[in-house]
Order: C-alpha cells, then sequence, then structure tokens
C-alpha cells in the first residue's frame, strides 16, 4: 500500500514481528546487532525514498534556515539525489516544518522501524537477500564516488518497497545509540535509550563498503551536531 503526502510518498509497513539484529558468524564484529531476535512493532509507514535536495531546498527557502554546506559540491547537489550534510537537528527541523505545514505528525523512523522496512520479517542480509551484489546498491564498490539520484537502483528495493536502504546515503533514525541497545530493550515498539552521545544511522552509503555496512542489521552512529557527506534521512509516520 503506498501513501502519499505532499510530495513525499509513503509506505505503509503493516503491525507485526520481525527478526532483528545479527547472529555472530567470527567472519565480522557484530556485537552492536546481537542478540538477534523476534520484534514487534505496530503500523507505520516510511519514506519510499530519502528526502533530496529539491525538498529540503522548499524549508530552506521558507524558514531561512541555513543550507547544507555540501550544495557548492557537484557530487552532492543534483536536485534529485538525497540531502546530505544535515545534521540530525536539522533533519527534525525540516519535519517540524513538514508537521506545520501539512499538520501531521512525520518523524524520524526508530531503527526497528527502519530495519523493519529494509529486510522484511525473514531476517535477509541485504534488502534483496543473503548475497552480497555491489551492481544493486550505491556503494565504494561501485566507483561512483558520488550520489545518485534516488530510486537509481530499483534491482536493490526492499521487500516493502524502500528504495536505497543499502547505500547511497545512511538513514538518521530517532534512538540514541548505544552497544548493549538489544540486551535490554523491549520486544515491542523499542524506542532505544533515553539518553546518549550518539543517534542511530542506518543503511550504508555511496562512502562506506557496502558489504558491511550496508547490510540490513549494520548499526552505526554520529553524534547528532554532526553534518556529514554521507548522512541523510527519510520521513515516517505512525498509523
Amino acid at each position: 500500500m503506498h501513501i502519499e503526502t505532499l510530495n513525499y510518498p509513503l509506505i505503509h509497513i503493516p503491525a507485526g514481528e520481525f527478526t532483528m539484529g545479527t547472529i555472530p558468524t567470527g567472519l565480522r564484529k557484530t556485537d552492536p546487532e546481537e542478540p538477534q531476535r523476534s520484534v514487534l512493532l505496530d503500523a507505520y509507514a516510511i519514506g519510499t525514498y530519502h528526502i533530496t535536495n529539491t525538498q529540503y531546498a522548499q524549508f530552506v527557502e521558507a524558514t531561512g534556515h541555513l543550507h547544507p554546506p555540501f550544495w557548492s559540491d557537484e557530487r552532492f547537489n543534483a536536485l534529485d539525489v538525497p540531502v546530505v550534510g544535515v545534521s540530525w537537528f536539522d533533519a527534525t527541523k525540516f519535519l517540524d516544518w513538514l508537521n506545520t505545514l501539512e499538520n501531521g505528525e512525520y518523524r524520524l523512523p526508530t531503527e526497528a522501524e527502519w530495519e523493519k522496512a529494509a529486510r522484511g520479517t525473514d531476517g535477509r542480509e541485504y534488502p534483496w537477500g543473503d548475497t552480497w551484489d555491489a551492481s544493486r546498491a550505491n556503494t565504494s564498490e561501485s566507483q561512483n564516488k558520488c550520489l545518485m539520484p534516488v530510486g537509481s537502483y530499483p534491482s536493490g528495493i526492499s521487500p516493502y518497497g524502500c528504495y536505497d536502504v543499502a547505500g547511497n546515503a545512511y538513514d538518521w533514525c530517532s534512538d540514541w545509540f548505544h552497544m548493549e541497545t538489544y540486551k535490554y530493550s523491549p520486544a515491542e515498539n523499542p524506542l532505544g535509550p533515553e539518553e546518549g552521545r550518539r543517534k542511530v544511522i542506518r543503511g550504508g552509503s555511496w562512502i562506506a563498503r557496502g558489504e558491511f555496512a550496508a547490510r540490513c542489521a549494520n548499526r552505526a552512529a554520529y553524534e547528532p551536531i554532526q553534518a556529514v557527506h554521507s548522512v541523510s534521512f527519510r520521513i515516517a509516520v505512525d498509523l
């Protein structure tokens, strides 16, 4: 089911359980993703694509908010690529503006919501399955060395229909990052720790090694004030 809001297509994710996290294999360090477990989420909707430069420019023009520093770099300033160089706080201010504009309740996804949207319910490694395929995502292996327009990799689409949940740009999530979150967080609608130093980012990017970073379960984080050329965001909303 596809839902439309003001030029921001959203995908309905039904309520239910999914497999979150990683079973350790010894092949890589996955401590922050353990233990793998079943998590139950209420229904929600999440952005089909990242927020683009075109969409973010509407916010900048309407509010006078400072534009991202990377708009002067041709690798990142095309109209239809994910907006990058936005901090977690910038992303939340964009959502405040969108909510005022539409009388909505849009927000950043939790990392549990992001992971379910990216991998479906079967615990797969990547949005398309368990085997890494560099042709399905914009990562360092692609050698593009820049952002690509959203939706450029239809073969990398998630089971629910989300684009670029592997590569192109990381997504900010609402959660604070903690190494041992999965050991203690509830199995129903987890929201992450109440406080922390860094916010969760998910999905890999154009500059990251996709075989590891673009795995659906991979967890990374930045301080919320950081505005990085590989991190964007997409919107979510309760249903």
